[in-house]
């Protein structure tokens, strides 16, 4: 994939993060009086992984000092997520 700017405008540093979700189902339990609580654990479903992308199109991204900024993503045919 390519970054653009994928260089942290504050520091130099190239990115290191970047935002993403991923699916995950959370285990239930039944109480006495009969509302549910989650049980503690939950299941990811890591083939779901995707970056999140704004409004505009952009990604967020971090450098190892934690600065962030938006950068425009750009797609191989085939990235490490298959897409």
């Amino acid at each position: 994939m390519k970054l653009t700017p994928d260089k942290c405008p504050e520091c130099g540093e190239d990115a290191a993060y970047m935002i993403e979700q991923v699916y995950g189902r959370a285990g239930l339990l039944r109480q006495d009086n009969g509302s549910m609580e989650y049980d503690g654990g939950t299941d990811m479903d890591w083939n779901s992984q995707e970056a999140v992308f704004d409004d505009d199109e952009t990604v967020t991204l971090h450098c190892p000092h934690r600065h962030s900024w938006q950068a425009k993503l750009e797609r191989e045919e085939e990235d490490c997520h298959g897409t």
